[in-house]
This record gives structure tokens, sequence and C-alpha cells, in this order.
């Protein structure tokens, strides 16, 4: 894992897939299953003006403390770790680098 500029705050090094449990908002946090578990959730980019529904699917960027950061699946392109779906390729080094681009850009907005 790797730590991130706020304290508690940590990215995933493979992002994953959960499903939206409870509504997230902008400004209210909501709860996602992810990895056969409940969790509380918050959109990792405060800036955008998306509602997640109960069964929308998020991709889970990392987490803050015990509240997963959140967006919406396709939001950004992550490829999937052989682990997590068997029979799914790694990301390839340029789908890497624009996901790596993407959430700097997601985070640089979360901590300001």
């Amino acid at each position: 894992m790797i730590k991130v500029q706020a304290p508690d705050s940590i990215l995933f090094p493979q992002p994953g897939l959960g499903k939206v449990e409870s509504t997230i908002t902008p400004t209210k946090p909501g709860r996602v299953k992810f990895k056969a578990t409940y969790w509380p959730a918050r959109l990792c980019d405060h800036d955008s003006q998306v509602t997640l529904v109960p069964d929308d699917q998020v991709t889970v960027l990392g987490r803050h403390g015990i509240t997963l950061l959140v967006v919406p699946a396709g939001y950004i392109s992550t490829g999937n770790s052989p682990e997590d779906e068997p029979g799914v390729e790694e990301a390839s080094e340029s789908q890497s680098l624009g996901f790596t681009q993407k959430l700097s850009s997601v985070f640089s907005k979360l901590w300001r």
C-alpha cells in the first residue's frame, strides 16, 4: 500500500470493484460492499456532481481511516489483478500510467 498526502489515507496497489449499498453524494458518505464486507465510503473527487445509488458499481481506490475512497466504475481505467478476477490480464504499462495520472489529479483535488 502507498501512503498519500493526508494522514490515515492510503491508495490500494490494485483498485477493486465494489457495489453501492446506500447512496453516496459529494457531500454525504454512504456504504459499499467490497470483498464480501460492508464499508463506509465516500467519493474520492469532491468536485464531481455524481450521486451513486444502491446497486451502482464503483472502483475502490483506497481508504481514509476505515472509509473507502470510491469513484464510479469506469471513471478510471484500472486493469484487474489476476487474483481478484481470474482470466483477466494485468493492466498494460500505458494503462497504468493513465491510471496514475488520473488518480494523482483526483487526490490533488481531494486534499486541497
